[in-house]
Parts: C-alpha cells; sequence; structure tokens
C-alpha cells in the first residue's frame, strides 16, 4: 500500500460522520495523561528534594489507575459512558484540590494525596478504542482506527514531556499539574457527551455483532470475564511488560543526566523522543499491507523493542541518550496498534470496554512496578544499573506472548489481511 492510500484512509476516517466530535474532546482529555503524572514527579521531587520520593508517588499513580481503570470500564459497559465520565470529571477536580492542600503537609501526605488523583482520572482512551470496535465495521475502517489511535497516542507522549518541561520552566510543576487537570475536567465533559459514544452501552446489550457462532455463543461468551479468555492474559502481561520497559526510563533519563551535570528538566524533555520516533514508525508501518498473522507480527516487534532496549543500558551523555531513546521508540505506536487489535479479536463486545480497560491497567501495573523498581535500584545501585530494568521488562513481554503463540495464531486468523492501517 502506498502512503498516499494510507493518508487517504486516515481522511476518509476523520470524515466520518460524529467522528470528529469525538475525537477533539477525546484529544483533549488525553493529553493530561502524558503531563499530570510528570508534573506530579517534578513538583514532588522538588519540594521533598528526593528522587525517591517523586518516584514513589509516580508508583502509587500508576498503582492507582490500575486499581480504577477496569472498574471504570466495567461501570461504562453497565452503566454507560456519559454518566461514568462526567462524575469521574468533577471528582477529578475535587482530587486535585486534596492535593494542593496537601502540599503544606507532611511528605507522606503529599506523596499519598496522589492517589485521588488518579482514582479519578477518566480511562478515555481505552473507551475511545472500544468505540471504534463498536461503531464501525471489522476491516480496513476499523484497522485504521486502532492505527490512528496508536499514533495519536504517541503524539501526545511527544507533546507531553516537552509541554510539562515549558510549562514547569515557566511557572511550576505544580501549576502545571492543574492546568493538566482542568484539561482532562473539560475534555471529558465534551466527550462523554458526544452523541456517538454517549449511548454506547446500549450497542453492547444484545447480540455480539458479527459473531461466527451466533447469537447463543456470543451471549455465554459475554459472560466470562476477559481474563478467562485463553490468550488475553498473555496480551494483558505484554502491555504491561512494555509498559514497565518505558517507565523505567521515566525516572532513569532525567537521573542519569542529572549526574551528569545537566538539568533534571533536559532529562524529562528527552523523554518525548520515543513517542516522537514512535509517530514515524506507526506511520509507516501503518503504510504498509500485512499478510503475516497479527501475533507473529506483535512478536517481531516486541523483538525489536528488547533489541533496541539494550543500548539505552550503556548511555550517559544527552546526545547518546537521545539518540538511543528514539531508536527505542520506533516500534511503540505499531505494537500498540497489534496489541488492542488482538485483544479485540478475543473478547465479545459485551465486556469490550473492561478488557481494553484491563490492557490501561496492566500498563498502569506495569509503569508501577518500573518506576518503584527503577527508584529503589537507583537509590541503592545507581542509574546504569537501573536502566537494566528496561530491556528484562521487554523480554518478559515477549517471552508472554511466545508462550501462548499458538492461541493467539487461532485467534488472530481472521485479521491477517489489510491489517495495516
Amino acid at each position: 500500500m502506498s502512503l498516499g492510500k494510507a493518508a487517504g484512509r486516515y481522511a476518509a476516517l476523520w470524515r466520518t460522520p460524529g467522528v470528529p466530535r469525538v475525537m477533539l474532546p477525546a484529544m483533549l482529555a488525553r493529553l493530561p495523561v502524558a503531563i499530570e503524572p510528570l508534573a506530579i514527579f517534578l513538583h514532588i521531587s522538588a519540594e521533598t528534594g528526593s528522587y525517591t520520593a517523586g518516584a514513589t508517588a509516580l508508583g502509587l499513580f500508576s498503582a492507582a489507575l490500575a486499581v480504577a481503570w477496569p472498574l471504570h470500564g466495567r461501570l461504562i459497559d453497565r452503566r454507560g459512558l456519559r454518566v461514568v465520565l462526567l462524575t469521574l470529571a468533577v471528582l477529578h477536580a475535587v482530587a486535585l484540590a486534596v492535593f494542593v492542600a496537601a502540599g503544606s503537609g507532611p511528605t507522606w501526605l503529599l506523596v499519598a494525596s496522589v492517589t485521588p488523583v488518579a482514582l479519578t482520572m477518566a480511562p478515555v482512551g481505552s473507551t475511545v478504542r472500544a468505540a471504534w470496535a463498536l461503531i464501525l465495521p471489522p476491516g480496513p475502517s476499523l484497522n485504521t482506527a486502532n492505527a490512528l489511535e496508536a499514533v495519536l497516542i504517541e503524539v501526545f507522549f511527544v507533546i507531553g514531556p516537552a509541554l510539562t518541561g515549558l510549562l514547569t520552566g515557566t511557572f511550576s510543576a505544580l501549576t502545571t499539574t492543574l492546568l493538566a487537570g482542568g484539561m482532562l475536567v473539560v475534555g471529558s465533559f465534551l466527550y462523554g457527551t458526544a452523541p456517538a459514544v454517549s449511548t454506547m452501552r446500549k450497542e453492547t446489550d444484545g447480540v455480539e455483532p458479527g459473531a461466527a457462532d451466533g447469537g447463543k455463543k456470543s451471549h455465554a461468551r459475554g459472560e466470562r470475564r476477559p481474563w478467562r479468555i485463553p490468550g488475553v492474559v498473555a496480551i494483558l502481561v505484554a502491555a504491561g511488560g512494555a509498559a514497565a520497559a518505558f517507565a523505567v526510563l521515566e525516572v532513569t533519563v532525567p537521573a542519569t543526566v542529572s549526574a551528569n551535570g545537566d538539568a533534571a528538566a533536559t532529562g524529562v524533555a528527552l523523554l518525548s523522543l520515543p513517542p516522537a520516533a514512535s509517530v514515524l514508525g506507526g506511520l509507516v508501518y501503518g503504510a504498509r499491507q500485512h499478510t503475516r498473522l497479527p501475533v507473529n507480527r506483535y512478536l517481531v516487534l516486541l523483538a525489536v523493542a528488547v533489541a533496541c532496549m539494550v543500548p539505552l543500558v550503556f548511555a550517559t551523555s544527552v546526545a547518546v541518550l537521545a539518540v538511543c531513546l528514539f531508536l527505542a521508540g520506533l516500534p511503540l505506536a505499531a505494537l500498540s496498534s497489534e496489541e488492542f487489535g488482538l485483544l479485540g479479536s478475543l473478547v465479545p463486545k459485551t465486556v469490550i470496554n473492561e478488557s481494553f480497560a484491563l490492557a490501561a491497567t496492566m500498563m498502569a501495573v506495569g509503569s508501577a512496578v518500573g518506576t518503584l523498581g527503577a527508584g529503589a535500584v537507583l537509590g541503592w545501585l545507581g542509574p546504569t544499573e537501573a536502566r537494566l530494568l528496561s530491556p528484562a521488562a521487554a523480554l518478559i513481554a515477549f517471552a508472554a506472548v511466545l508462550s501462548m503463540r499458538a492461541t493467539l495464531s487461532n485467534a488472530g486468523s481472521s485479521t491477517t489481511v489489510d491489517s495495516g492501517a
């Protein structure tokens, strides 16, 4: 497939009625996910004078997301998107007020106050993916939407760290946190009231569309929890492993840069390079026509991720770190696209919000483990040893998918042809 034809698919998707009304507020609500945790990390590190305290807060933030997002997804499947998102928007504003008030208290209270902030963060990203799976028919259009989602996520993480560094340097980390929270609240209100997604629950109340074995089997399968479906756990573990690999970098890169005499904010700005590379990699990957099984493509991408993580262990200077971070980010968007595509082929649509939220949860779990582990090893041994955790986590993700290759091959065989954007 030519790049021009691939671009035409993206443009056609954008012209689909209702899509801009969903995408624009969703983008506003999702950008804070790339800003708020980093700003909180910088704020708490500066207030306490300890990277360990900042890393602990970041780990708590990720752990809280891990608890909250599957519950949010299940509530959305049962109660509808609008009521859940609007409620979370109000609660998030209250949680931010508590976080500000905790700044005048002891360190443990400030660190603990990040938990309600994370618990009330709406899972907008996973619901957008679920919306495409419900609104669009299986095939090229849905594949294009999934590829676009993967690229957009990386765009947010390109803009997020750079914007965090800019706003933190201009104002303060606390002000940046509050600005990000405001974007999340406003975006959640606008996205939750979009006509195309506010009635999503009604679309899942009947027989699963396109079920190959009839409505009865689809209904029975829908009663199962997603993690009981063969192959799902392997994808969830892989999602967590990949997230952990990059979460390690969120702690170790600023610490490495700082240890070599540069400002920690420079290290934060460097974190925009992996998602920038991911955008490029995702666009190139989406322009290709793929004939291999999705699980085989996923395994190749995970192997590439492991190989790209290894040079980061030996990087110390800003210039070398920049090159290595760019290389490490190249397979990210493609990984995300294949990951959610495989997951969507495994689970029934009656639990799709919960399933995609579980994937987001495992990413949050991986981020929590990665940041806490990196913080501990950083304080114990140093930044070089802490960076070893990145390729180790990516290798765990590869092994998890490889162990369920046969099951995932059967699940993804119907979407082999033309799965690129």
